[in-house]
């Protein structure tokens, strides 16, 4: 049986690499560990130790919290740095929109 926690980490981990265009393969040798292991987090039949977590969150750029479900993508800081994250990985034709778009929701903010 599955542990929530398991499942909720598995989720968060492959989301998150997907975003930062990483295959399940380089992610897995960037950890350090089997391709199939990270299947198995990802899947949320394995969890992981304390370090692994740690490495994750380091290497996706997001705090260890979010991953075992603490935190949530409406907590602002998370949020900015997911957001990053997806700009990151944009085609640079999108970039003008995306600065358009967030120079009125910040003057909206502001207003």
């Amino acid at each position: 049986m599955k542990k929530e926690i398991n499942v909720t980490l598995g989720q968060r981990v492959k989301e998150l690499r997907k975003q930062k265009g990483y295959t399940r393969e380089a992610f897995a040798e960037e950890l350090s560990v089997s391709t199939r292991f990270l299947a198995d987090v990802e899947s949320g039949s394995a969890g992981v130790s304390i370090t692994t977590l740690k490495n994750i969150s380091m290497i996706l750029n997001v705090p260890s919290d979010y991953f075992i479900g603490i935190s949530n993508p409406e907590d602002s800081e998370l949020s900015r740095q997911i957001l990053m994250n997806k700009v990151i990985v944009l085609d640079k034709k999108y970039l003008g929109y995306v600065n358009t778009i967030l120079d009125c929701v910040m003057g909206i903010a502001e207003a």
